[in-house]
């Protein structure tokens, strides 16, 4: 049928990668969402959320400085987990 779009099943492969970048963004969200709330540090959640953030951030903190303490969190993390998410969609897309 001439002019149909047809969509294009998605891979198991292109799933499980979007599956990893979307569990990886929720990751350091999850540290943002804790930093900023004032979240106990002593809770178990928190240290294994931070300890998972901190090289799942790469490069990004101290990238962009900003004055405030908390918007520097949201800038550092914020940006690797677009970054994940980002670099994800385009693996599933090649692979998927």
């Amino acid at each position: 049928m001439a002019g149909m779009a047809v969509k294009k099943r998605r891979s198991g492969l292109g799933t499980l990668i979007h599956g990893v970048g979307f569990l990886l963004a929720v990751l350091l969200v999850m540290h943002i969402v804790f930093v900023v709330t004032g979240f106990p540090t002593e809770n178990g959640l928190a240290q294994s959320v931070a300890q998972a953030a901190e090289p799942l951030a790469l490069f990004f903190p101290g990238l962009v400085q900003t004055q405030s303490e908390i918007l520097q969190v949201f800038v550092d993390y914020g940006l690797a987990a677009g970054f994940w998410v980002l670099l994800c969609a385009v693996l599933a897309r090649v692979f998927g």
